[in-house]
């Protein structure tokens, strides 16, 4: 399943022979990244009870009314009927389920890997359609947490309150059957075999990439596809600039890469709404552009 990130070669026991690099494990979870011992010199384990700070989060009561923010029970919301249907819809449009609707039909069958995984919201989408998924992320607090919540060892999150407290929420999903594995790993060195995955989704990674980051990631995912691939991509509306109106990713130059990639553009939406529950009592909701492509 795993290659060394260096190398692509086997590795034996997480040993890779070629880079003479045994690759450590952070709680059962392999550090697959070019340098993993300096990598592990910055990240230690992660404790979801506590702040970056390492304050501790307490839970706090939201019922309650405060002076701050007015709280209404839900039978007292305003035009409720009106805005549980915007919402409704809004979520029928998530930019995660439109790409893994897109992957689920035009991608071959074979494993998907989610590049940048996040908490696994599209890796789990990937498996519920009965896929073997590969969840990769640079970040240990990402993998550790979506190995907890997409496994079942972990079936309800901290979300935070107006009040800078946190509220417990249960999942609404349960844990899932289809094949999981996770690694931490740099996406510009994937521990995969070349042309060895059917679809590969990038989901919000290239906004947060520096031009010469973002060309590796690219030509480095669209290695992994085997022939007929799917590479689905997620990205925001660029808000950086001065001009108006905002201008949709991927950009100019991101096309160009496709192109000189080969891709095929199957299938492309704008202004799609990606909306997340920011607080207690607030959402968050920023414009996305989706797109998925085919490697020939």
């Amino acid at each position: 399943m795993f290659v060394c990130p260096k190398t692509r070669s086997p590795l034996e026991g997480w040993y890779s022979n070629e880079a003479d690099t045994l690759y450590p494990q952070l709680d059962g979870v392999p550090v697959l990244v070019p340098d993993p011992h300096r990598f592990l010199l910055r990240h230690g384990l992660w404790d979801p009870t506590r702040w970056v700070a390492g304050a501790e989060r307490r839970p706090l009561g939201v019922d309650a009314p405060d002076a701050v923010t007015p709280f209404f029970s839900p039978a007292e919301v305003p035009v409720r009927g009106v805005l549980e249907q915007w919402f409704d819809g809004l979520g029928h449009q998530d930019p995660d389920r439109i790409t893994a609707t897109w992957g689920n039909s035009m991608a071959p069958p074979g494993v998907a890997v989610d590049v940048g995984c996040g908490v696994g919201n599209v890796s789990r989408l990937m498996a519920e359609a009965g896929r073997e998924v590969i969840a990769l992320d640079l970040s240990p607090e990402s993998v550790l947490l979506a190995r907890a919540l997409l496994t079942g060892a972990q079936d309800q999150a901290l979300v935070r309150t107006h009040r800078l407290g946190a509220e417990t929420m249960r999942l609404p999903f349960g844990p899932l059957t289809s094949p999981l594995h996770f690694a931490i790993a740099d996406a510009a060195h994937p521990p995969l075999p070349k042309r060895s995955v059917a679809w590969a989704h990038l989901g919000f990674l290239l906004d947060v990439l520096p031009p010469d980051q973002l060309v590796a990631v690219l030509v480095a995912t669209v290695g992994l596809l085997t022939t007929g691939g799917i590479l689905t991509v997620t990205t925001a509306y660029d808000a950086d600039g001065p001009s108006q109106p905002l201008e949709p990713r991927p950009e100019p130059e991101i096309r160009e890469v496709f192109r000189e990639l080969g891709l095929k553009v199957l299938q492309e939406a704008d202004d799609v709404p990606h909306v997340r529950r920011e607080y207690d009592r607030s959402y968050r909701i920023r414009l996305t552009h989706c797109l998925a492509l085919q490697r020939p």
